[in-house]
């Protein structure tokens, strides 16, 4: 199972949105441990991979803000991959100025 990652005017097929990354049900414990460490909406968001998700640009903006910090922590070569996976996510959207969705497959 994965939950994909798109940015775009929806998350519609018809609206050809960008997918920009994938989320394997096995890296839950990734997101969860960085979730353990910063008070990040998004991440909390993202946790529960069974459920469609939306963030707006001022969404995608204050989960940067929250999630920069984390990468002066000490953290596992997993949560770290994770957290430059969501990052670069983000960064994408935030770049595009367009909404980003989880989408449950």
């Amino acid at each position: 199972m994965a939950y994909d990652v798109v940015v775009g005017k929806s998350s519609k097929v018809k609206d050809t949105p960008d997918i920009v990354a994938s989320i394997e049900f096995s890296a839950l414990k990734h997101i969860t441990s960085l979730a353990q460490k910063c008070d990040c909406v998004f991440l909390n968001s993202l946790s529960n991979l069974f459920v469609d998700a939306t963030f707006t640009p001022d969404d995608i903006a204050r989960a940067i803000q929250a999630l920069n910090p984390l990468l002066l922590h000490t953290l596992t070569t997993d949560d770290r991959k994770m957290l430059y996976k969501l990052l670069a996510v983000l960064g994408y959207a935030w770049a595009k100025q367009q909404r980003l969705f989880g989408v449950a497959d």
